[in-house]
């Protein structure tokens, strides 16, 4: 032993050398290292060791945890300065040593926590056997064991209490009992029941070092055995994880109770659902290893099929002889997968043939059941009718397709309007000077004409082209066109006409409305090469609720409308023609004989004229075109005539010209000229602002609205309506501008012109601006 060591913390009982001296056994323990630190020699006389270094080398491993945790104990919540007493039972060689040990926590070389230890007392001289194996049962018991006085103050309590709760609390006026508890009435309960000799068994929800926890409190009255006096002795163990468990046991039967009541009454109201199920759902049911196919009674009534006759054929041949002969090889090429991978359901959309003969979708969803081997021995499923949902795909990538060309061609629109501005521009100006080559301008013109018309025809469909609606009659149209075009159709087609009385005017452009009649007509001829009828009829249609219209379009909006249908004889479409029919530029007549444009401008005019257009077609069966149009209803009275081509002339007045393209500006300035205009020119929208400020101001302005930049035909108009208000204006452009927008410039007393125009229209459209009151 190296007595040269000191104790810290220690210094008031001076050297080792002192304790050396002693008869009472006294020892040092490393609690850290568990193991003998120093002992005097009563000390090792205590453990019987022959000398001090075989005490110190003694193995101390085989100590209980209860041991090593009563230690730390010990160091945690001891002060440094006050002893603690503890009685402890110690076994030297095997042999119990029942003694009253005195500890001290200190901390040895290096910091190490260690333990001074003396023997006060030797507990077999005052205790009997079985109160010694009592105590140390209560010392070891996972139980939490507490005494408390009368007032809940805390007496004693054993390692697994203090191991919960820690060193005394002080609670409320002194009762550490309260302390202990979330709900302190119950400890003065558990107190005054302990006190009158009765004991309490109850679940509480403590507070530990841990946190909360829920404890299965025992009361008792007992007797301190140092004063006698009585006591309450409280036992206690750790039911948190019991307390959920039972918790969730009770919510879990209760939500099962629940739902065994709800299961019981589904299960009175689905028997009588089921049986229908099994009559109404279209199932089916194959047994592979009989090939034994049975299909529910619900999908041969859903195919129209007379049921004795389908399982007839479907006995002879398989379910592949009613597919679409489009979708046999997917639906095998399924079908094998699914026999051959019978963990993955089968899923497959396909056709079948109706007993019309025409073919309804089918998505089918099944499982297969495996056999001993692991094979598949029977396929069940189910087949759910998805043509509605089929039908309404198909409409809106139709309506999605149709809407991408629209704005496409929407886009062309303007170079390709202003190409043509100058193309008929010099031609009627050239018709002018040269008198001699009449022939060749004519055909200049035609041709340029049948451009514009081509570019009007293309912004219909992607309803931007300019509308002039006005009041229409189309009884009056209607005969008149019966009268003449339309009885020249062709050899073998006979016309006929059917107007009811009190036909409503129609809100339309009168010249769109004849165009569509015409390309309607014709294409009806075409589809009649070897002759036919063709029906023409005009009703009145209320329309109270919207219904969807042909080609992915919108609903028809409920209103009142006029309804202009044409059914002829011919050829028909088939359902892959139809679906694509109001496409530009798609159509089924050979290569130079139609634009494919005729069908594309009906809808598009009379979705831009607020109606629509309604398709329907079976091959060999004719076609039915059914166009809405609103009604017109103000009081102005109806008319059917084309714009006339009157040339207007100028008095001379002053024409300033805003167009930033110079070819146009050169046709447009030359064009002005001719009809004794006196022109003034610019090509951007400043400068047109400083040439205008200078006086004379022009009496008229001819703007072109899309300008280079930011700048705009409109802005310049805008910006001098202040300043300049006596000034006229027409506005021009060759971007379509669709209804809504021309009454938008309207409603603001703006003229919009749509390039390309011809000499006759320009002169009477600036004619009517300058003679307009202001």
């Amino acid at each position: 032993m190296d007595c040269s060591r000191t104790l810290t913390h220690f210094a008031s009982y001076g050297s080792l050398g002192h304790f050396t001296q002693l008869a009472t056994p006294i020892w040092i323990f490393d609690v850290d290292n568990h193991k003998m630190w120093w002992a005097n020699p009563a000390g090792v006389l205590f453990w019987e060791a022959e000398n001090l270094q075989e005490l110190l080398l003694r193995d101390f491993s085989t100590d209980s945890d209860m041991v090593r945790a009563r230690l730390r104990q010990i160091i945690r919540h001891g002060s440094g300065s006050e002893r603690i007493q503890d009685t402890w039972t110690l076994y030297p060689n095997d042999a119990p040593k029942n003694v009253v040990l005195s500890f001290m926590p200190i901390s040895v070389e290096n910091g190490t926590n260690a333990v001074f230890i003396e023997v006060k007392q030797f507990a077999n001289d005052y205790a009997d056997a079985d109160s010694l194996r009592i105590l140390e049962a209560a010392r070891a018991s996972a139980l939490m064991v507490s005494s408390f006085s009368a007032e809940g103050r805390l007496l004693t309590q054993n390692p697994a209490a203090l191991t919960c709760f820690g060193p005394p609390r002080t609670g409320v006026h002194g009762n550490e009992m309260a302390s202990r508890l979330k709900d302190p009435d119950v400890a003065d309960q558990l107190l005054q029941t302990a006190q009158s000799g009765k004991s309490q068994d109850i679940e509480q929800l403590v507070w530990t070092l841990a946190g909360a926890r829920v404890h299965r409190i025992q009361a008792r009255r007992g007797r301190d055995p140092v004063t006698g006096v009585f006591v309450t002795v409280i036992s206690e163990e750790d039911v948190t994880e019991q307390n959920a468990m039972r918790l969730r046991m009770q919510s879990l039967n209760e939500q099962l109770e629940r739902k065994i009541e709800e299961r019981t009454k589904r299960l009175q109201a689905s028997e009588e659902r089921y049986a229908l199920a099994t009559q109404s759902a279209a199932i089916w049911d194959w047994d592979l290893e009989k090939n034994h196919l049975f299909v529910s009674p619900s999908l041969i009534e859903a195919l129209g099929h007379e049921p004795d006759v389908f399982r007839e054929a479907l006995a002879a041949s398989s379910i592949a002889e009613f597919l679409h002969p489009d979708d046999v090889a997917s639906y095998m090429a399924e079908l094998e997968r699914h026999l051959k991978e019978p963990e993955a359901p089968f899923r497959h959309e396909h056709r079948f043939r109706t007993g019309c003969g025409d073919y309804r979708w089918f998505h089918g969803q099944g499982k297969a059941i495996v056999g001993a081997e692991g094979r598949a021995v029977r396929s069940v499923g189910i087949l759910t009718d998805i043509s509605e949902r089929k039908e309404l795909e198909a409409s809106l990538f139709a309506a999605q397709r149709l809407e991408a060309i629209g704005q496409l061609t929407g886009g062309l629109a303007h170079d390709f309007n202003n190409l043509l501005t100058v193309i008929l521009g010099n031609a009627e100006l050239l018709d002018m000077i040269d008198t001699r080559n009449h022939e060749s301008v004519d055909a200049i013109k035609d041709a340029a004409q049948r451009g514009a018309d081509l570019t009007r025809q293309l912004l219909a469909y992607s309803r931007k082209q300019t509308l002039r609606p006005q009041p229409v009659d189309l009884s009056e149209l209607v005969t008149n066109m019966s009268k003449t075009l339309l009885r020249n159709l062709g050899e073998g087609i006979e016309v006929s006409t059917k107007i009811t009385g009190g036909l409503w005017p129609i809100h339309a452009d009168v010249t769109q409305v004849e165009s569509a009649l015409l390309n309607l007509a014709i294409n009806a001829r075409d589809a009649m090469p070897q002759g036919g009828a063709l029906e023409i009829c005009c009703q009145n249609r209320r329309i109270d609720e919207s219904f969807a219209l042909t080609g992915g379009s919108k609903a028809l909006r409920p209103g009142e409308y006029v309804e202009i249908l044409l059914r002829d004889t011919g050829e028909g479409m088939s359902a892959a023609t139809l679906e694509r029919a109001f496409e530009p530029f798609f159509t089924t007549k050979k290569t130079g004989q139609g634009s494919g444009l005729g069908l594309s401008m009906v809808f598009g005019f009379s979705r831009q004229s607020g109606g629509g257009t309604v398709l329907d077609s079976t091959p060999g069966k004719g076609t039915t075109v059914s166009v809405f149009l609103p009604r017109h209803v103000t009081a102005t009275s109806a008319r059917a005539t084309s714009p006339s081509a009157e040339l207007i002339l100028g008095k001379g007045e002053n024409i300033h010209l805003l167009e930033d393209d110079s070819a146009v500006q050169s046709t447009l300035r030359g064009i002005l000229e001719s009809l004794n205009y006196r022109v003034s020119q610019s090509h951007s929208a400043a400068l047109a602002m400083r040439m205008i400020a200078q006086e004379p101001s022009p009496d008229l302005i001819l703007a072109d609205m899309v300008l280079p930049g930011s700048e705009s035909g409109l802005q310049l108009v805008t910006s001098l309506s202040d300043t300049h208000p006596h000034i006229k204006t027409v506005l021009m452009s060759g971007s379509a501008k669709d209804q809504s927008e021309q009454d938008a410039l309207a409603s603001r007393g703006l003229v919009f012109l749509q390039k390309p125009m011809n000499k006759a229209l320009l002169s009477q459209v600036l004619h009517e601006a300058l003679n307009r009151q202001s």
